[in-house]
């Protein structure tokens, strides 16, 4: 079977490579060392976590392999047996077909793998001895009775992977009982799972198929059975790797680094500029010195004149061989700026390549969200996305994941109406939601869009005004589209009531603030009655940015061009005010204009004040459009972006800083925070409120299996929670101790520190004496969740054993507990 979902394809791809690689290490190190106890963990641990990967694909002919390669070595390590040669033959036999089965997972192509074959030589036995010698026996039945009755449904992941309808778990067995729902006591979590007599088929101590499908092992005749024999090892004569797993970090540093060089290409710029000035230096010289020894020779005797001529001409062809030297280092300066530049751009451009990502990406969490949501508050939503193959660079998903996250819960909350509103209203009982991606140029483009009941710009006006956010005499100088706009303004919403749905009442202004940290805007556009339309525009690259070098006395600082929307020269007597604000007309209406020196807090310059003009910079944030007045206009740059130190924390008006040309360190303004200045008259943040928004649900999720934890990370945050990964269980623990979350989902088997250390570590501190710990885990004997429990776990949920929605119970509940 072929592994449908492209994405856990890979996936699978790459971490199997990587485990069977390890089986083989790890068997080897034991064959000439059977006394190795790591080595043994280490076969034991890969074992597990390959075998997970392969039930939650449905790869049953795999996990059955691998089982049967976990039972040999863990009665190898309960002294039930020793590690011979003859032992190791028969596992780099196993190890060996569930290669050659992984790569048919991955590509499709058929390969000649016996799996009755390869079974009975792992057990031992020939595949004829045990067709006559009953290979299943009463005492170790690998089927039981009703073989044929297991059922698909004891996969843990259905194969449907994404389907709202679909669960993600069997609802068979329920771990906690017959009522399960109620959750009545916290030892309920701990209880047996309620278990039919008559469906018991499998062995508490040897299960070979570990609720593998009966139906997937292949049906050979005698004849074949005789002949069938055990997979050689193959040896591709054609290797090569395919791929190469990469640290997020490393990529960042190599951005940044890369970025350097547009420093680097600067500084060279500015040295070939000096070499400019040295050329015409040696022009001017050399016709001087010519024009100077034509008025000596009149003047002079020639012969009292000739030694001073030789040394002039010897003067002269030093100058002269000067100067073809400075015109040769010019031209090749030139060359070499020229070749850093393509060089340097291609460099940039590939590593960032490697960070991008299709916008499905962040786009395929929503449609349960939005499907939940709306039977919640029962309206009928259709969801569609388009663009879900655009790409951006990682950290843009990354951040712009909750902004979108918000704007489509606003969209089903407030602006889709109820079936019955909408057929009142000759509109279909159905709405429309529309999540869209595409490329522009050097940006990436984002639309949500639905075709609700719109925006009520009287409603926006009166709340504007109610909330100061403006007053009656700028509304009446505004357009419907700045008046629109207001609804991404700091404290407006037109909700008296606070919702859950609607993000606890914050407003849209926290999704224009994530928005600009991206460096990207967003606009809103609606008709009334019609639908509404949100437009987030963010730039592709994070690590450079075009700016516009200014000066403030006698300061250089740096403002971002996608903020400036033009540079204008203003006279004195142009300014005027209007209620205390110094305003100017541009493109015949009043723009609010302020000294940026003021606003950065700084005395203004005494050349500003004797000065017939002055510059003004109109920038535009959202809808919204003011002018700071400089000294002076410096130049344009790219230039490297390097934020502010965490010690700094959060410094008014200023987004970072950077390194130009000549080594000065210049900061870098903040668009956004001047504009609250200027309306303001100091700065207001709105960040921690950001922080608060979206901080609800956090959720560590500890998981060593890059299939499991991919696939859980999907659910888990379709579901909306705000999870954080970590890939064993000391990870884990360094989480916890630096950030705050409101429950751990984690699994029990992982390398350096196990699922059970963790909690056991965990609960030590007594300031996490209430923090919900869930274990997941396909150790599901009854002593394994009598560890768990004694470790401080408040719920032992078996893979095997519950349902999807068993889970999101179980993590609700305990959140709702931890409150």
């Amino acid at each position: 079977m072929m592994i449908e979902d492209e994405e856990l394809r890979l996936l699978y791809k790459t971490s199997s490579e990587e485990h069977i690689q390890k089986l083989e290490s790890d068997l080897m190190i034991l064959e000439k060392n059977p006394q190795d106890t790591a080595a043994l963990e280490e076969f034991l641990r890969e074992a597990h976590t390959l075998k997970g990967d392969s039930r939650m694909l449905g790869l049953d002919d795999i996990e059955m392999l691998v089982h049967h390669l976990e039972d040999c070595v863990e009665g190898i390590k309960a002294g039930q047996g020793e590690i011979t040669p003859e032992l190791c033959d028969r596992l780099y036999s196993g190890i060996d077909a569930i290669n050659q089965l992984s790569h048919h997972a991955v590509t499709g192509e058929l390969v000649e793998v016996d799996t009755f074959a390869v079974l009975a030589t792992l057990m031992g036995t020939s595949a004829q001895e045990s067709s006559e010698a009953d290979l299943f026996s009463d005492d170790d039945d690998l089927f039981g009775a009703n073989s044929a009755s297991v059922s698909a449904e004891a996969d843990l992941f259905d194969e449907s992977i994404g389907d709202s309808e679909a669960d993600l778990f069997s609802d068979d067995d329920d771990l906690f009982g017959a009522n399960s729902s109620s959750f009545s006591a916290e030892a309920d979590l701990f209880d047996e799972p309620v278990v039919d007599s008559e469906a018991d088929l499998f062995n508490d101590d040897d299960d070979l198929f570990d609720e593998a499908d009966v139906s997937s092992i292949p049906q050979s005749s005698p004849a074949d059975l005789q002949s069938a024999s055990p997979v050689p090892p193959k040896v591709e004569r054609d290797y090569k790797i395919d791929t190469i797993r990469v640290e997020p970090q490393k990529l960042d540093t190599l951005v940044t680094q890369a970025s350097e060089l547009t420093v680097t290409k600067l500084r060279i710029s500015q040295q070939i500029a000096e070499i400019e000035q040295i050329t015409s230096l040696w022009s001017s010289w050399g016709k001087q010195d010519k024009s100077i020894l034509s008025e000596i020779e009149q003047a002079v005797d020639p012969e009292i004149l000739q030694p001073l001529k030789q040394f002039l001409q010897d003067t002269e062809q030093r100058v002269d061989s000067l100067g073809k030297s400075i015109v040769s280092l010019k031209t090749r300066a030139n060359e070499d700026i020229a070749s850093l530049g393509i060089i340097s751009d291609r460099l940039e451009s590939g590593i960032n390549d490697l960070r991008q990502l299709p916008l499905s990406t962040v786009f395929n969490i929503y449609p349960r969200m939005v499907r939940d949501l709306a039977r919640q508050l029962g309206k009928e939503v259709e969801f569609i996305i388009e663009g879900g193959d655009t790409k951006a660079d990682k950290r843009i998903l990354e951040e712009i994941k909750d902004p979108l996250l918000h704007l489509i819960r606003n969209a089903i909350d407030h602006g889709i109406e109820t079936p019955a509103e909408r057929v009142a209203n000759g509109k279909p009982n159905t709405a429309t939601l529309i999540l869209r991606g595409y490329q522009t140029g050097n940006s990436v483009g984002i639309e949500i869009s639905d075709d609700g009941r719109g925006l009520n710009i009287d409603s926006i006006a009166q709340t504007a005004v109610k909330r100061q956010v403006r007053t009656e005499a700028e509304i009446a100088l505004m357009t419907e589209s700045e008046i629109q706009s207001l609804i991404f303004a700091s404290g407006f919403s037109t909700r008296n009531k606070i919702t859950e749905l609607s993000g606890r009442g914050v407003g849209l202004d926290v999704v224009r603030t994530n928005v600009e940290k991206l460096k990207g805007t967003i606009q809103v556009n609606s008709d009334l009655g019609q639908g509404c339309k949100f437009q987030v525009r963010l730039n592709t690259s994070l690590a450079t940015t075009k700016v516009l070098i200014l000066e403030v006395t006698e300061t250089l600082y740096a403002l971002p061009l996608e903020f400036i929307q033009t540079m204008i020269t203003l006279t004195p007597q142009e300014l005027y005010e209007i209620e205390g604000k110094t305003t100017v007309n541009f493109e015949d209406r009043p723009l609010s204009v302020t000294s940026l020196a003021s606003l950065l807090k700084l005395p203004e310059s005494e050349n500003k004040r004797q000065k017939n003009y002055l510059s003004c910079i109109v920038l535009q944030v959202g809808s919204d459009r003011f002018g700071v007045l400089v000294d002076n206009l410096v130049d344009r740059q790219d230039i490297v972006l390097k934020p502010q130190s965490k010690l700094l924390k959060r410094v008014p008006n200023i987004s970072g800083a950077t390194i130009l040309g000549n080594g000065a360190v210049c900061m870098i303004l903040n668009p956004s925070d001047l504009l609250h200045s200027l309306r303001n008259g100091s700065w207001q943040s709105v960040v921690p409120r950001v922080e608060q928004a979206i901080s609800k649900n956090r959720l560590l999720l500890v998981e060593d299996s890059i299939i499991i934890r991919t696939q859980m990370e999907r659910l888990l945050r379709g579901r909306g929670y705000n999870v954080t990964i970590a890939e064993n269980g000391l990870l884990g623990l360094q989480q916890v101790q630096t950030q705050e979350f409101d429950v751990i989902l984690s699994d029990v088997e992982m390398p350096q520190m196990t699922g059970l250390e963790m909690t056991a570590a965990i609960r030590n501190d007594s300031q996490y004496d209430r923090l919900p710990i869930v274990l997941i885990t396909t150790l599901a004997s009854p002593e394994d969740k009598l560890r768990g429990q004694k470790a401080g776990a408040n719920a032992y949920l078996t893979k095997g054993d519950f349902n999807q929605q068993l889970l999101f119970e179980t993590l609700e509940q305990l959140i709702y507990a931890h409150h």
